[in-house]
């Protein structure tokens, strides 16, 4: 995979996501598995764990033999100059010197990851998520990660609109999309709404597809990893794992299985993951259907209950209005469960699922029926293996073409 003939390339590849926001933690890791693939022959890199978050994934990449220890960097705790602090420092006398800077037409403002990679060393940055603080550097080239558009394409969700939120992610998607040498992206979907969106070239994009995380796994799967409320269920379950935001869409999960059990079943739904504020109207409408002990809040869970909660499901719900791609899918794929998904996923997941309209309990409804079959789950599952070789087959062409532009890049960067 690596360039032989590359000369020697710095580079600093930046995690910032945080463990407990679950896809976003588990995608990061995997992007850094992948650019370690594909750095040419000859580079040193770094791996700079932004919030001190990765600690356990980094150790187990150093066990492994993919990473050593002394390649892994934290940010310094304090800023170590004056310009420094005049930059980045939130303390009030800092931010004074800002606003009289600001008076004369300069603006200078940094955050003190944006600031620490500018007077680094390093030649080239690799944002292995979307970091905002990307868009920030103004003095080294860096390489960003592209994972939706979302606040673009459903703008009515409180969550990528209010209290400024869609004119933040404006700001730095447009400045990180036009700035960055190289964006990684996981669809061709997704790549053409950023070229429509920002009028970014397409030669820009690298697209390498979402895999299953290692930590789901066949291994974890056994059933005294199930958290103890779900080990004694009444019935079958089905099992979304999706922080509680609106888009995520829990509630038409509710008003499914309300339609489900009314025809005389005994299904439950199983939700993991933190409360975002869409908590309390959801347990309402549980409450008001009369769900309460048919419907699960788990909140967050460990690796090793999502692997055994998948495994012992009737199927994955995946119903977010946010795509085109999402990581569960291909976790339940990789486990062997079916899946049902809204309608927004059928290019990340071709014949291998079930789709449904996201505004549609009923047609959700009859999926979930549908699935009580044997011969429709053994179907799925099979056409999920098949998906997954083809999703394989795409993440080896994407690495190449990454391998090739780092090549291409070091030669513009390392005289």
């Amino acid at each position: 995979m690596s360039h032989p003939l590359s000369p020697g390339l710095s580079l600093c590849i930046v995690l910032s996501a945080n463990q407990q926001t679950g896809g976003g933690y588990h995608q990061s890791m995997s992007n850094l598995v992948r650019i370690l693939q594909a750095v040419p022959e000859g580079a040193s890199v770094s791996v700079l764990d932004a919030k001190r978050s990765f600690t356990e994934g980094l150790n187990g990449l150093i066990t492994e033999g993919k990473l050593n220890r002394s390649q892994v960097i934290e940010l310094p705790s304090s800023l170590p100059s004056f310009s420094d602090k005049v930059v980045a420092d939130n303390r009030l006398p800092y931010r004074f010197a800002r606003a009289i800077l600001s008076l004369d037409g300069r603006e200078v403002k940094m955050s003190p990851l944006a600031r620490y990679l500018d007077r680094s060393a390093f030649d080239l940055v690799f944002f292995a998520s979307p970091a905002p603080e990307a868009a920030e550097l103004q003095v080294k080239p860096f390489i960003w990660t592209l994972w939706d558009l979302c606040h673009l394409d459903s703008p009515e969700f409180p969550e990528v609109r209010t209290w400024g939120k869609f004119e933040a992610r404006e700001q730095f998607f447009s400045r990180a999309l036009r700035k960055a040498a190289l964006v990684l992206a996981d669809s061709q979907d997704l790549v053409e709404k950023a070229q429509l969106y920002y009028g970014v070239n397409s030669e820009k994009f690298v697209i390498i597809p979402f895999q299953a995380p290692n930590a789901v796994t066949i291994e974890t799967t056994d059933e005294r990893h199930l958290p103890e409320p779900i080990r004694h269920l009444s019935g079958m379950y089905y099992f979304y794992p999706a922080q509680l935001w609106t888009h995520k869409n829990h509630a038409r999960i509710i008003e499914a299985l309300h339609l489900v059990n009314s025809r005389g079943y005994d299904h439950h739904v199983v939700f993991v993951g933190k409360d975002h504020g869409a908590g309390s109207r959801l347990k309402k409408k549980v409450s008001d259907l009369n769900l309460e002990d048919r419907i699960h809040f788990l909140g967050y869970v460990e690796d090793q209950a999502i692997s055994a909660l998948y495994a012992h499901s009737i199927a994955l719900i995946m119903a977010s209005y946010f795509g085109p791609t999402n990581l569960p899918p291909l976790e339940a794929l990789t486990l062997g469960v079916p899946v049902i998904a809204s309608s927004i996923h059928s290019n990340q997941l071709g014949d291998s699922a079930l789709y449904f309209d996201p505004d549609d309990a009923k047609e959700l409804a009859e999926h979930m029926l549908s699935l009580s079959q044997e011969k429709t789950r053994i179907s799925l599952v099979k056409s999920g293996a098949k998906h997954l070789r083809l999703i394989e087959k795409a993440a080896s062409t994407g690495l190449h073409d990454l391998s090739g532009a780092l090549h291409n890049l070091t030669r513009r960067l390392v005289k």
